[in-house]
Parts: structure tokens; C-alpha cells; sequence
């Protein structure tokens, strides 16, 4: 039970900003291309990646609120 993974707040930053520069390309390819097939494809990873990211800013603010509590 010590074993517990836990998620710190600098680790799912780094996350954020790393699947935000993923999300940013991709729409940029979504835009750019001119092939439908590629733009479906594209704009379903961006829809994919944009939940992950606001998953990821959630477990921040659940973190902070539990650190905040725990604390007080």
C-alpha cells in the first residue's frame, strides 16, 4: 500500500504542455490539409487529445484542493 503512485503537480503540467503542442499541430493540419480523409482522422485526434489535456488540468485542481485540505 506505500507503493502508491502519485501524481505531482510539475509532471501533468509537463503533460499539459506537451499534448497542448500535439493538440496545436494537429489543428493546424486539420486546417492545412486538403484531403477529407486526413482532416476526419486529424480532427478526431484533436477532439481525443483535447479530453486528455482538460483530464489532466482537472487532476491538477483536484490535487491542489486535496493539498489545501490536508494541510488546513
Amino acid at each position: 500500500m506505500g507503493n502508491e503512485k502519485v501524481n505531482t503537480p510539475a509532471k501533468l503540467i509537463i503533460y499539459c504542455i506537451l499534448f497542448g503542442f500535439i493538440v496545436i499541430f494537429d489543428s493546424v493540419l486539420v486546417i492545412g490539409s486538403p484531403y477529407v480523409f486526413i482532416k476526419v482522422l486529424n480532427l478526431i485526434l484533436v477532439i481525443i487529445l483535447s479530453s486528455i489535456v482538460g483530464a489532466f488540468i482537472r487532476e491538477i485542481f483536484i490535487l491542489n484542493k486535496k493539498k489545501k485540505s490536508h494541510t488546513t
